[in-house]
């Protein structure tokens, strides 16, 4: 039996997002899957029924920050529990983990074929200091000469890697979806424009500049609608005039609330490739986005939305759809057709399959597009 072993410290967000759809997806074809894990403020309280039941789930302590003691307890304690699982296949997620879980797999696993997927890489944060980005830098450039394969998330995260970790041992697999449990853009009678985004306040995501499009942008037929956010969460005065806010919600009502959006905005100031921002093509609405890593790359300038270099350009875009209910049909009908062929969940599991070097047709006899051990209601925050 081949045994993956998933190890992340990043247990929330994105990162849980793909593991679910990895992990279940390979436990129903047949796969030993374990996946060892810390936990984060923003990791559901029921993230173990989120998973096939097959699928083994081991609590490590481990920590975001960078501390040498607790680094050094958190490494061995991986040792440990990779000789137990004694794996074939170790994939690493997110910086923490890429960098402990390579050296734990050197000593506990070195026949262990091992792939580290970021998930946005940390020398790209833009809340931390220079020099904080450059130690985050030379962190990944130390842990590339242990061995192993990246796996990038898009052709912007690919560069990235290649030229600033100076490794040219890499991949790239992109994020996937299970496009059938997303419901299509709701088609609605009447002028009124619902623009939103979805996810947690945060630096990253910029909220601030989704508050400033509201405030410039908004009108008696134009609304804007924070997915999964609170007001109390958003700066200025006159954010409880501009935005419209959902509150905590679950995933399955997220979606159904992005199914009601008429253009999706993506604010962020780095990404890796934002899964929220894929289902929002998915269903079939244009979005308008920030010129980073991953936003880029799933929006196609001009055919499913618009990539913005500045925050004019955003406002210049958002009106554009806004104005134009043909342009946005067309947009949206393209992003639909586009991003549930490329994204699909199906198809990118078999990647991952290949990669993995378990061959695809043999583990996937079966179909596995089932949402039986797929769905499940993390909050927006730990989703997004």
């Amino acid at each position: 039996m081949k045994e993956i072993v998933h190890i992340t410290e990043a247990f929330g967000g994105g990162v849980l997002s793909m593991l679910t759809q990895l992990s279940n997806r390979a436990a129903a074809a047949g796969v030993g899957v374990t996946i060892l894990h810390s936990i984060r403020p923003e990791t559901p309280n029921n993230f173990a029924s989120l998973f096939h039941p097959a699928v083994k789930l081991v609590y490590v302590s481990m920590f975001r920050e960078v501390s040498v003691k607790k680094d050094w307890t958190s490494m061995w304690e991986l040792v440990r529990k990779l000789k137990e699982c004694n794996p074939s296949v170790v994939h690493l997620h997110s910086s923490k983990a890429g960098v402990l879980g390579r050296a734990a797999a050197r000593v506990a696993a070195p026949r262990a074929r091992v792939f580290y997927s970021p998930h946005g890489l940390a020398f790209l944060r833009r809340d931390v200091s220079a020099a904080k980005q450059f130690a985050y830098l030379s962190f990944e450039r130390i842990a590339a000469r242990m061995g192993g394969t990246i796996v990038a998330c898009s052709k912007s995260e690919q560069h990235e890697i290649e030229t600033q970790m100076r490794t040219r041992n890499t991949e790239m697999i992109e994020n996937g979806v299970n496009v059938l449990e997303i419901p299509s853009r709701l088609e609605k009678d009447g002028r009124e424009v619902v623009v939103g985004m979805s996810g947690r306040a945060s630096f990253q995501k910029n909220h601030e500049a989704f508050v400033q499009l509201a405030t410039d942008l908004r009108n008696s037929t134009t609304q804007f609608l924070w997915i999964g956010g609170n007001l109390d969460e958003l700066p200025g005065q006159t954010a409880s005039d501009s935005v419209v806010c959902s509150g905590w919600v679950t995933r399955e009502r997220a979606l159904a609330l992005t199914s009601g959006l008429d253009i999706y905005v993506q604010t962020s100031r780095w990404e890796g490739m934002p899964i929220a921002l894929i289902e929002a093509q998915v269903a079939g609405i244009p979005a308008v986005v920030t010129d980073v890593v991953g936003n880029r790359d799933v929006v196609l300038h001009g055919q499913t939305g618009f990539v913005a270099t500045t925050h004019e350009d955003m406002q210049k875009y958002i009106a554009m759809l806004r104005d134009d209910p043909i342009l946005r049909a067309r947009m949206g009908e393209t992003a639909k057709r586009t991003a549930s062929r490329r994204f699909s969940m199906e198809a990118i599991f078999r990647k991952w399959l290949s990669v993995y070097e378990f061959g695809s047709d043999r583990y996937l006899k079966e179909p596995v597009e089932s949402n039986e051990f797929e769905s499940y209601e993390p909050t927006s925050e730990s989703q997004y």
